[in-house]
């Protein structure tokens, strides 16, 4: 960290001419603490002046100052890629040779990168940029937050993936969400039955290399649902190969929709990832907000359609 912020004060240090007053950089110290001091800082920036915010680390960084200024008509956001997850940047592109993940950390070009309006989810008190998971995903994150909040940060990273499909191997286990009951209505069509995944998505991508979702994309005015109803534990196991790549159309049991308002409420309580943070409740209504943030990125990077990755069916 202290040499990203040394960078960091190197690179603005002289974009500002030596005026520290024109940035500032905040450490954040655990889960949402970004979210007041973004607010904070820009509430006392004047309104004209049109003030950048650069979420430095992952995807839950990425939402903390996407929730810190979103009210904020003059603010704009970008990402600076040195979290576990950074899955919003490649809507702009794969990640080969680590390619996208370069650009967005030249802080230099991010400076003078021009900036697009991009969609968000409203999620009652919180706004999420990638994804709302319920059920199985949703335990997943919150296995991983528990079973390796003691493991460092730098280990961590290196072994991300199976931290993940380890949390995601003992969520399928809590038979209680293999069958829970949700009462679901997506743009007033009643959709509500026994689920063991729910999911809006505004993004294609997910864990790096993944494309779940390659229909959705941050821009285009409505997030893609995916539901997955109850079934057994082999049924599960044996579609997530192909749910990862886009293929989830392969299997009955999952139903793909497109929408803009949800609504979802459980008797049980739900478990829900809103991007990368864990949350419980008994009910959320999800409305995508088009064009509600502005976001900027690397001259010439545009979203990519992932649509091509998407299953077609039986040939």
């Amino acid at each position: 960290m202290d040499k990203i912020k040394i960078e960091i004060e190197e690179t603005f240090s002289a974009l500002c001419k030596n005026n520290i007053d024109d940035y500032k950089i905040y450490v954040s110290r655990y889960s949402r603490d970004a979210i007041p001091a973004v607010h904070r800082y820009i509430s006392a920036c004047p309104k004209e002046e049109t003030v950048r915010v650069y979420a430095v680390g992952g995807d839950g960084t990425l939402f903390d100052c996407l929730n810190g200024m979103v009210d904020f008509p003059n603010a704009e956001l970008t990402s600076v890629p040195y979290g576990n997850n950074n899955d919003f940047i490649l809507a702009f592109g794969e990640n080969k040779n680590g390619r996208i993940t370069s650009l967005f950390r030249d802080l230099r070009a991010l400076a003078f990168a021009p900036s697009r309006p991009v969609d968000i989810i409203n999620c009652g008190s919180n706004y999420a940029m990638l994804e709302v998971n319920i059920g199985i995903i949703g335990q997943t994150l919150i296995f991983k937050n528990d079973v390796f909040a003691k493991i460092p940060e730098k280990i961590l990273r290196k072994n991300i993936s199976f931290a993940y499909s380890f949390c995601a191997f003992l969520a399928l286990f809590k038979k209680e969400l293999i069958k829970q009951h949700y009462t679901i209505f997506l743009d007033g069509e009643d959709l509500s039955g026994n689920y063991y995944h729910v999911k809006a998505a505004n993004n294609a991508c997910n864990a790096g290399s993944f494309t779940p979702n390659p229909c959705a994309m941050p821009d285009n005015g409505s997030f893609e649902l995916v539901l997955g109803r109850t079934t057994s534990m082999f049924n599960v196991l044996r579609s997530i190969r192909d749910y990862n790549n886009g293929h989830s159309g392969k299997y009955k049991f999952y139903t793909l929709k497109r929408g803009k308002k949800l609504e979802i409420k459980s008797e049980e309580m739900m478990r829900v990832m809103i991007d990368d943070e864990a949350f419980f409740t008994d009910n959320i209504q999800l409305e995508l907000i088009p064009g509600g943030i502005k976001f900027f990125a690397p001259e010439g990077l545009n979203f990519v359609d992932y649509s091509h990755k998407a299953y077609r069916g039986p040939v």
